[in-house]
């Protein structure tokens, strides 16, 4: 990583390392300024968080916004913390230009219906907040939608299945009736014909986790040409998780009552890293969390929350050890090692 814009990119994606971070927060402290085009840049990359990738109309619109209000602004130009560290500028133009371009990356390689919008279709989106919801399809099968997640299925299933598209993390109850039923997220797909399971596949998280409940479903993954790399049978009480960004896989072992307890407003980590923690709450919560360094990211921590508890009581309760500094700034919390 070679310059700013790509690095406050990668900070909102939560994809940052330790040396990144470190230019990240000269950047940041530097004036006001930069922690101004930070949050401005954040509410942007929000707008996505909740559903899919806006089409390319919104995406245009958003800009000619921002740039209409930015257009009068002078060039940012940021400092260098020492001597040894090179000279960074930026223009508010140039910022948004990569963040857009950055954004168009991410989203080319996800569901294809998001560049046309079909009036056949309904679509359902749960913001951050302490419900979440459930959702009947047209053959009698059952959704429970999580928070920040995107459900798109058809008014009336023809053509001898059933498919449905998730962004996010929902709980399936489907109705066997002798036709296939699927379920397409960012990297994967499920095909079922009478089971209960849940899915996590938000698409700006790098991992998916696919969880059987009873029944048995096939997984598929598929690779950067859109062809099936792995297809795997799960039983009940196997979990898969895969990385999005290798294609690796792997199949264990799991609780199902520990995977589902979100439902019920609880939820519960079994040796899990912080950072898949982290993004669980940023969903829930409807904030930001940066974590300084990669090795406190990859820590693994066992616990349990309520929905109902507020976020600061629950960074408390990360922070038991007194391991990091955190603070809050608007809805971003920042987690620093001591």
């Amino acid at each position: 990583m070679k310059d700013i814009q790509q690095i406050i990119v990668r900070v909102l994606q939560n994809e940052v390392t330790e040396d990144e971070m470190s230019i990240f927060f000269d950047w940041f402290y530097s004036s006001q300024e930069n922690k101004d085009l930070f949050f401005q840049l954040k509410n942007i990359y929000d707008h996505r968080k909740g559903g899919l990738m806006p089409n390319t109309d919104e995406i245009e619109a958003s800009w000619s916004r921002l740039m209409q209000k930015l257009q009068n602004n002078s060039e940012l130009v940021h400092h260098s913390a020492t001597s040894k560290r090179r000279r960074l500028k930026l223009t508010r133009g140039q910022a948004v230009a990569a963040f857009f371009a950055a954004l168009l990356i991410i989203g080319a390689s996800v569901f294809p219906f998001r560049k046309k919008q079909n009036p056949r279709w309904i679509e359902v989106r749960t913001t951050s907040s302490k419900r979440h919801q459930i959702v009947k399809l047209p053959d009698g099968s059952s959704v429970q939608l999580n928070v920040s997640s995107y459900l798109k299925y058809p008014r009336k299933f023809k053509g001898g299945k059933r498919q449905v598209y998730l962004e996010g993390e929902a709980l399936f109850e489907v109705t066997n009736n002798g036709q296939p039923f699927e379920v397409h997220s960012d990297k994967q797909q499920i095909i079922v014909l009478g089971t209960q399971f849940n899915v996590m596949d938000y698409s700006e998280d790098p991992y998916a986790i696919t969880t059987l409940v009873k029944g048995k479903i096939e997984l598929q993954t598929f690779d950067a040409s859109n062809k099936i790399k792995n297809r795997i049978v799960l039983n009940p009480r196997q979990q898969v998780f895969m990385d999005k960004n290798t294609g690796y896989v792997a199949l264990s072992e799991v609780n199902p009552e520990n995977i589902l307890s979100w439902t019920t407003g609880i939820y519960s980590f079994e040796d899990m890293p912080l950072e898949q923690i982290t993004d669980r709450l940023e969903k829930k919560y409807g904030v930001t969390i940066i974590i300084s360094d990669e090795k406190s990211r990859k820590e693994k921590y066992t616990g349990k929350f309520s929905a109902q508890q507020p976020i600061e009581e629950i960074i408390g309760i990360i922070n038991f050890k007194g391991q990091f500094e955190y603070y809050f700034r608007n809805d971003t919390i920042v987690l620093q090692r001591k």
